[in-house]
């Protein structure tokens, strides 16, 4: 079996990469970043520094166990192992890094823009179940209320929080739709005019 990466979102909403051995073991795991166009970039730079046996530098941790960071020629940490529990455990560890390093597969675990996939929201304060990547404005009074009343009258307010990172926040009006992300909150308010 070949190395691989992943890349994931953590619980903190940032994005992360593992690269993992043929037998998909992590033996390399990143610090969080923002997008995951700083993944990609993140990932790039193991696959140039860790064919560099300098580039990897032996720490210990509190317990006194072995451990090693990769680190970039300006001195960044690109990657972690794991804790060993030993130096030789260790040396294997940086070994088996070098060797399987510049692999070019990348399993994204983050891609959730497709069709079909459920993703739980929060609409004023109740669960719902939504399988399209994008949701409407008419759609979010809908899974509010029940049905669109499209009367003059009423004026329908939409706010969310926890959106996608490029906009976290904010609000849509009629005929704007907004990406939806897991546990994205909507609040939607009526108000009469009349």
């Amino acid at each position: 079996m070949n190395s691989y990466f992943t890349i994931k979102v953590g619980k903190d909403d940032q994005y992360y990469f593992n690269l993992k051995a043929g037998n998909h073991e992590i033996i390399l795991q990143s610090e969080g970043y923002e997008n995951k166009s700083g993944t990609l970039n993140g990932i790039e730079s193991v696959r140039l520094n860790s064919q560099i046996r300098s580039n990897f530098e032996i720490r210990y941790s509190k317990r006194n166990e072995p451990y090693f960071v990769l680190k970039a020629p300006n001195g960044k940490i690109i990657g972690c192992s794991e804790m060993y529990s030993s130096v030789h455990a260790m040396e294997n560890g940086i070994h088996s890094v070098m060797k399987n390093g510049n692999t070019p597969k990348i399993h994204d675990l983050t891609d959730d823009d497709h069709e079909g996939k459920e993703r739980q929201i929060v609409v004023n304060g109740r669960v719902k179940t939504w399988n399209q990547k994008y949701i409407e404005f008419k759609e979010l009074v809908e899974l509010a209320f029940g049905s669109y009343n499209d009367n003059p009258n009423t004026c329908y307010t939409i706010t969310y929080t926890r959106g996608c990172s490029n906009k976290p926040q904010g609000s849509i009006v009629k005929g704007e739709e907004v990406k939806v992300k897991p546990k994205m909150i909507f609040n939607v308010t009526a108000t009469d005019k009349s």
